[in-house]
């Protein structure tokens, strides 16, 4: 599927353009789920699962599209 380019607002990717791919019908979706992953240093044998958060799409005609930050999913 082709991307579009999109504006991020709040959140962990705050002021981030980022390509989003268009769904069949070449429209955007009406929400993203980001992951963040890390690598840290410390006392565990495993990395912490990612976390994933919430981006839902704005009204209106904006260039790139804007998504906002909706918080964080939860844990499974």
């Amino acid at each position: 599927m082709p991307a579009v380019d999109v504006w991020l607002l709040g959140g962990p990717a705050d002021g981030r353009i980022t390509p989003v791919e268009v769904n069949e019908d070449g429209s955007l979706p009406q929400a993203i789920i980001l992951p963040q992953t890390g690598a840290y240093l410390g006392t565990r044998d495993q990395p912490s699962p990612p976390a994933h958060h919430r981006y839902l799409r704005c009204d209106g005609d904006d260039d790139p599209p804007t998504f906002q930050y909706d918080g964080p999913l939860p844990h499974n």
